[in-house]
């Protein structure tokens, strides 16, 4: 765990694995500098000492953001992430290797943007994050100053799902929404291995259910430090129709970075002369993590919340290998078909979300912890949907506090009818329904109501799991649930 206290250097030259077994991915800038400011408690930095806890590589998501200064005081879009979660001295850290910062000049560091207690609640394995210390940049607009912002009582309201002794999971900070998290420990192995996956949304500036993708497939192997990817199949939410297809098979390059060994599609990142009008050679970018021998993968497309790559011109959409949105998640495809009934038998812990609708800040995101299968279900749950044999209840904690429920559950407001499994892709649920619930703290309604989905299953370490995109005329919605029991 880095100290909190430590100054880092923005000024500083940082190379990203560059040398690295003859890996082509670097980010080399060299004199770079950040501007904006926000308020804060103290002045302090993170330092750049390397991490002894797991690293775990996270997406970009819309709505993670870290706060500027100024009047009035805002916040500033983050991309890919890296969390540490150090089981064993029960800290977390959260920490980020973009590019930061607009305008007078550009900073690229280790920069830590919260940090704080890790505990495991007890119940079904659910791990409690409470942020001691955020930070952001100062109102100077000149230097790059980062600020620290102390917390006493620590910000409650952050959790990990299924990270102990697994090679990833779902993490979401107190402010921040959840964000798919994988230990990318080594590249993929030289065994075929298929993935189904479901895009991580963006708003409807940066993700069409019409026209992108909602789900697919792909074939992963290995040669040396070279990734292929095969057998790419993409389809849209709304008709099922294939999407706008990636080149296949496509090839990326894997190797030791600062987030873990991941794969980069096309498999190499520079950027020169770095910040402001002088621009900057970024090109599209996808970066991949896959959870060692667990069956979970991680993509991050390098895309904005406009589907865009930031630092084009003129503008280059997101690199499509998988997915849409702002990249995607996924599991090992089954070897054979599931048994629908065992799998909503299961009982799971994860996450609600939604990246809301357009607006220049995307600040009506919604994301919320949420516990599904009840062993026995509540009679308040008959409100939300009828029994069909293929659904699973659930919802969302009262107050965001899994700490009232003495059975670990929360409430029963929200439920999936996952439908009938695909003849020919096992774990793929494509005409699956997500019923709403008039309680459910993230209905924008009011009232229930219900949309159409795609989930795809399957197991990561003999667990199950299940990821959901859906789509409710309005804003798209993901459910992300690893089994818990």
């Amino acid at each position: 765990m880095e100290n909190l206290s430590q100054p880092i250097s923005l000024s500083a030259k940082f190379a990203w694995a560059a040398g690295m077994a003859g890996i082509g991915l670097v980010l080399c800038v060299a004199g770079c500098s950040s501007t904006a400011g926000t308020k804060s408690s103290s002045s302090s930095s993170s330092s750049s000492t390397p991490q002894t806890a797991p690293v775990y590589m996270a997406p970009t998501v819309i709505g993670t953001s870290y706060e500027v200064g100024g009047s009035p005081a805002s916040t500033r879009s983050v991309g890919s992430v890296v969390y540490s979660i150090d089981e064993t001295n029960n800290t977390f850290q959260e920490t980020d290797y973009d590019t930061l910062g607009t305008g007078v000049s550009v900073g690229v560091a280790s920069q830590t943007l919260n940090g704080g207690a890790a505990a495991t609640l007890g119940q079904r394995g659910l791990h409690t994050l409470a942020t001691k210390t955020s930070y952001g940049l100062s109102a100077n607009s000149k230097t790059a100053t980062w600020v620290a912002t102390s917390y006493n009582p620590p910000l409650k309201g952050g959790f990990a799902v299924e990270l102990s002794g697994q090679a990833g999971g779902f993490v979401q900070l107190a402010g921040q929404p959840v964000a798919p998290v994988v230990h990318a420990a080594q590249c993929p192995g030289t065994s075929t291995q298929t993935y189904q996956f479901i895009t991580t949304p963006a708003t409807l500036q940066g993700w069409n259910p019409a026209t992108d993708t909602a789900y697919g497939s792909v074939d992963i192997s290995s040669s040396g430090s070279t990734v292929t990817f095969q057998n790419i199949h993409q389809f849209t939410l709304v008709s099922a129709a294939p999407a706008q297809p990636a080149a296949t098979p496509d090839t990326g390059t894997c190797g030791p970075t600062l987030l873990g060994n991941v794969t980069n599609v096309p498999g190499q990142l520079v950027i020169t002369s770095p910040g402001g009008p002088n621009g900057s050679t970024t090109p599209p970018q996808a970066m991949i993590g896959v959870g060692a021998s667990n069956g979970l993968l991680v993509e991050d497309n390098g895309s904005a919340a406009s589907g865009t790559m930031p630092g084009t011109n003129p503008p280059l959409n997101y690199n499509n290998i998988l997915g849409a949105g702002t990249g995607a998640v996924g599991v090992a495809k089954p070897s054979s078909a599931l048994d629908t009934g065992t799998v909503i038998g299961a009982q799971y812990l994860g996450f609600i979300y939604s990246p809301g609708t357009p607006s220049p800040t995307t600040a009506n995101w919604s994301s919320h912890l949420a516990s599904f299968g009840f062993s026995t279900v509540p009679s308040g749950c008959a409100s939300v949907a009828a029994s069909t044999g293929t659904l699973i209840y659930g919802g969302d904690y009262t107050n965001e506090d899994p700490s009232t429920s003495s059975s670990g559950y929360g409430n029963c407001d929200v439920a999936i009818d996952l439908g009938a499994q695909d003849r020919s892709n096992n774990g793929l649920y494509p005409q699956a329904t997500v019923w709403m619930g008039a309680a459910y703290a993230g209905n924008p309604n009011g009232s229930a109501y219900s949309f159409p989905a795609v989930a795809i299953a399957g197991q990561i370490n003999g667990k199950y799991a299940i990821f959901l995109l859906g789509f409710d005329n309005v804003q798209p919605w993901a459910i992300y649930l690893l089994q818990s029991n």
